[in-house]
């Protein structure tokens, strides 16, 4: 399976320490940003739709012809006004890379492509594939060293995800999986291609 988890970037993690370490606050910022909840990658090929109550942070958001990048938390945590309590706390990291071929993970290659890290669960939810993994050496601050991977093929290119969250969350139990098939199942259905008979004349 194609590698495409990356580290964090340091510039998303500094606007979010504050949520992954449970404070309910998140970080202040100068000026109050604005609600963004969803973003072109890939070229636009896929439209990425954050899963209600998150947000993207936009400062995070890397796209070229090869991969995309974009980080995401619950929209409170990033300084949009309104409350989410009814939300987990967490991040959730996407990356996109180039795959032609179409090819869809399965539970089993999603977690060997997660080695070395420790398989703790697995999931499947509407045909896609979750994994629980727990990693020893991370190096996200804040974060507890279990956390959730997914991927699906969309597009010609390769989508992965992860969520990060604070040790004893409930977002790393399933609703951290419901969370990021949440954010999948819109995704997937924001960047459908219309077909010939869809597509409205010129």
């Amino acid at each position: 399976m194609i590698q495409i988890f990356r580290p964090i970037p340091r510039l998303s993690i500094l606007g979010v320490l504050t949520l992954l370490a449970g404070c309910s606050q998140g970080f202040v910022a100068s000026q109050t940003p604005k609600r963004i909840t969803q973003v072109l990658l890939a070229q636009g090929h896929i439209t990425l739709i954050a899963p209600r109550g998150y947000c993207v942070d936009e400062r995070a958001v890397r796209s070229d012809q090869q991969n995309s990048f974009a980080v995401l938390a619950r929209c409170d945590a990033l300084g949009v006004r309104g409350g989410f309590p009814t939300q987990d706390l967490a991040l959730i990291t996407v990356t996109t890379v180039a795959n032609p071929k179409g090819t869809q993970p399965n539970v089993k290659s999603l977690a060997q492509s997660a080695n070395p890290a420790n398989v703790v669960k697995t999931h499947s939810l509407k045909g896609r594939p979750f994994v629980l993994l727990e990693n020893p050496d991370h190096n996200v601050n804040g974060a507890s060293p279990r956390h959730w991977r997914s991927a699906f093929a969309l597009n010609g290119h390769l989508v992965g995800l992860a969520l990060y969250a604070s040790e004893g969350s409930d977002a790393l139990a399933n609703q951290g999986a419901n969370l990021l098939s949440d954010l999948a199942s819109k995704t997937i259905q924001a960047s459908a291609i219309p077909t010939v008979a869809q597509k409205k004349p010129d």
